[in-house]
């Protein structure tokens, strides 16, 4: 039987890194959950695919590792390191976060996600440099 961590990294390769959108039907069950991927929870493969189909037409060559990992019961919660390329300048980008999934018989049945998008959004020039600290200062961002 595989591991929780297997699962994930299985996930991680098909889905991310070889960008095979097939193997969230087979991976993440119908009445999944996804959350922390947008202001929406995403629901089942259909809601997951519309946020993969997203992500993939901003990078290509993704690799996600686990860096550290817990497991109890159904969940793993993970610390992960996204590294991928801006489709448009072919520039590395790099994304760290954090997701806590429930599995259940090999499948993702839920998961929580926490994602630096804003660090994301802003190396593929998508925000304005410094969003971040300018939000944190209490300064409008434009």
């Amino acid at each position: 039987m595989k591991t929780h961590r297997d699962v994930m990294e299985a996930w991680f390769e098909r889905v991310w890194t070889q960008q095979d959108a097939s193997a969230i039907d087979e991976m993440f069950v119908p009445d999944g959950k996804a959350r922390g991927l947008g202001p929406n929870v995403l629901i089942g493969p259909e809601g997951f695919k519309q946020f993969h189909s997203a992500l993939c037409s901003l990078l290509s060559e993704f690799v996600i590792t686990i860096d550290k990992s817990v497991e109890s019961g159904e969940w793993i919660s993970a610390v992960c390191s996204l590294r991928a390329k801006d489709r448009k300048s072919g520039a590395a980008v790099l994304m760290t976060g954090s997701v806590m999934i429930r599995i259940v018989d090999e499948k993702l049945t839920e998961g929580y996600n926490h994602w630096d998008f804003i660090g994301l959004f802003t190396q593929l020039g998508l925000l304005p440099s410094g969003t971040f600290e300018k939000a944190l200062s209490g300064e409008r961002v434009y």
